[in-house]
């Protein structure tokens, strides 16, 4: 029998075999989830070292898959589908013990040429963002059923584990380059979300999603920002469409230096996203745990990086505990994942070699616990 989705009954029995390594449950359900999810952004049908990568992964004991629609035009999906067909075909392992997020939102590569053709024949997505040359954004109801469609098909799966917004917040900064008025644009764009909720609804009673959520760059950015995006009014939002919605995943991103997500209070009462999120029982995945700016350099949170001694004794000085990772990449690992609320991290694994680093640094014991004092002591550090 081939399964379409994650089930708790199996999630827990593949957790119990890795008993070396952390799980946390998923959101309000009883589904089980490593403390690091693969990411698979730079992953593609096309490398067999990407294929090696998530093989190891997996036997590993990472069981939470991240893609989206737009990673490689579509072969992330294509390899993650190959990989667990595969898998499963040999009974390694089920489609039932595996949790699959994906996304859709940008249009890039191969769907932004099929957006070109659609509208020379007038039959173009409404409610798209012309961003930038080559790079367009959409989260409209047509386009999320499109793009939902593909997704399952390149994943050969009956039901994607959780949806998510990519990125939303494009309209907003579409809108501050047209110069709309900062009431209006959020009015729009929060009007924009919800037709998209209110979509998203409908393909979980169909049964070709178990939830939705969205994943924001800007979720954890100061309120004032202009293309702040507020999970308070998500929240609101969700409620509005429905007591028992199913709005159960927040993804953003969250490392050594933006550590906006437990630092900035921006909802109400003085609560960062991070709490807010954890009081609701969402599923938290943290994104871009290795990548990040620093002096003004986009770097990469590894040994490779000329400053990651230095780094390391700052991180070290803030907390000790933090301070005893082996690598640069596990210590980063190693603080988000002891920070209460997290559910997983995700890192991108395109190598055998970057799965080893982090398998190594899950076997390690950490207790999860209220981080706020380090990760502002660390904020201060860092920027001197």
């Amino acid at each position: 029998m081939k399964f379409t989705h994650a089930s708790a009954p199996a999630t827990v029995d593949f957790a119990a075999r890795f008993a070396d390594i952390p799980y946390n449950q998923f959101a309000d359900t009883d589904i089980r989830i490593s403390a690091v999810g693969f990411g698979g952004y730079r992953i593609d049908v096309s490398y067999p070292e990407h294929r090696a990568a998530l093989q190891k992964a997996l036997l590993c004991g990472i069981n939470l898959i991240d893609t989206s629609t737009n990673y490689m035009s579509g072969g992330s999906e294509l390899l993650i589908g190959s990989v667990l067909d595969d898998f499963e075909a040999e009974a390694i392992l089920g489609r039932n013990q595996v949790v699959i997020i994906s996304k859709a939102g940008y249009i890039q590569g191969r769907e932004y040429r099929l957006s070109q053709n659609l509208k020379r024949d007038g039959r173009g997505y409404p409610e798209l963002v012309e961003y930038a040359p080559n790079l367009e954004h959409c989260i409209h109801p047509d386009f999320i059923k499109d793009q939902l469609t593909r997704s399952l098909s390149r994943l050969n799966c009956g039901a994607i584990d959780s949806y998510l917004l990519h990125n939303p917040e494009y309209f907003l900064m579409w809108a501050r380059r047209e110069k709309w008025e900062s009431e209006k644009a959020r009015e729009e764009y929060y009007r924009r979300i919800r037709l998209a909720f209110e979509y998203l609804e409908t393909e979980v009673a169909r049964g070709r999603i178990r939830s939705y959520g969205v994943s924001s760059n800007t979720f954890p950015v100061s309120g004032d920002e202009y293309d702040f995006t507020s999970l308070e009014k998500l929240i609101q939002i969700a409620n509005d469409i429905s007591p028992l919605n199913n709005f159960k995943v927040v993804q953003f991103p969250f490392n050594l230096i933006e550590s906006g997500a437990a630092v900035n209070e921006t909802q109400a009462g003085k609560m960062t996203v991070l709490e807010l999120a954890r009081r609701h029982k969402f599923c938290i995945l943290a994104n871009r745990p290795l990548n990040t700016i620093y002096k003004n350099k986009l770097i990469r949170l590894s040994e490779e990086n000329p400053d990651a001694e230095d780094i390391r004794n700052v991180v070290a000085k803030v907390s000790p505990e933090w301070g005893k990772a082996e690598t640069l990449s596990q210590m980063a690992i190693r603080a988000i994942r002891s920070t209460l609320g997290i559910s997983s991290v995700l890192v991108g694994m395109r190598d055998v070699k970057y799965v080893r680093d982090v398998e190594l640094e899950l076997q390690r014991t950490v207790v999860p616990a209220d981080r706020s004092e380090e990760w502002k002591k660390l904020r201060t550090k860092l920027r001197d």
